[in-house]
């Protein structure tokens, strides 16, 4: 069984390019799950809630409820009986966006159990290009879905996964998103095959 996360910033084409790799897996494997994150349990809800801007958490509530969130999730999947899971974000995607007002240390220690992925795939996206893919395919805008706090995420990112490679020997791709959907799956199923994934 291998373990595949997506992350990048909001609007980077997660959902679509994790879906695509569903659809190739399932080619040549039957045994698929794809998940993402926040998940649709309660506690997921909770956090859907807050990205949207209808209720309303401290930092560090937040940050523990996607700890949470993750815990209960990775409970219910049966890994075993997979050959591949895939999950539309992760715990990266917190480290990412909580770290700017929430110390990374915390965040890391309240993940610790959280399993570790076979290989990430960061998207690689302009925020200018995510905002304009946001507004165009978007009926709402979330929390953090504005063009300051995805340049200062994208930064975040780009930090953090260099820190988890060096530290936690965290196995990291990056896949320039900003061309076509068809490249991009290219691309991924390429990063793949070049892992041995």
């Amino acid at each position: 069984m291998k373990f595949i996360v997506f992350e990048g910033i909001d609007g980077s084409g997660l959902s679509t390019q994790s879906q695509l790799l569903k659809e190739y897996l399932t080619k040549r494997t039957a045994k698929i799950l794809l998940t993402k994150e926040p998940t649709d349990g309660l506690i997921g809800m909770l956090i859907r809630s807050t990205l949207r801007k209808r209720i309303k958490f401290d930092d560090t509530t937040l940050a523990l409820l996607f700890a949470a969130d993750r815990t209960d999730h990775l409970a219910n999947i049966k890994f075993n009986n997979y050959d591949y899971v895939i999950s539309d974000r992760y715990y990266i995607s917190n480290f990412a966006y909580q770290s700017q007002t929430i110390d990374l240390n915390f965040l890391i220690e309240i993940n610790k159990f959280a399993r570790k992925p076979d290989l990430v795939i960061f998207l690689d996206v302009k925020p200018e290009t995510c905002i304009e893919r946001i507004t165009h395919n978007r009926d709402h805008i979330e929390l953090y879905e504005n063009i300051e706090k995805l340049r200062a995420t994208k930064e975040n990112y780009l930090k953090i996964m260099d820190y988890l490679r060096k530290n936690f020997d965290l196995n990291v791709v990056f896949v320039d998103g900003n061309r076509s959907i068809e490249e991009v799956r290219k691309d991924i199923v390429g990063a793949m095959e070049n892992q041995r994934v």
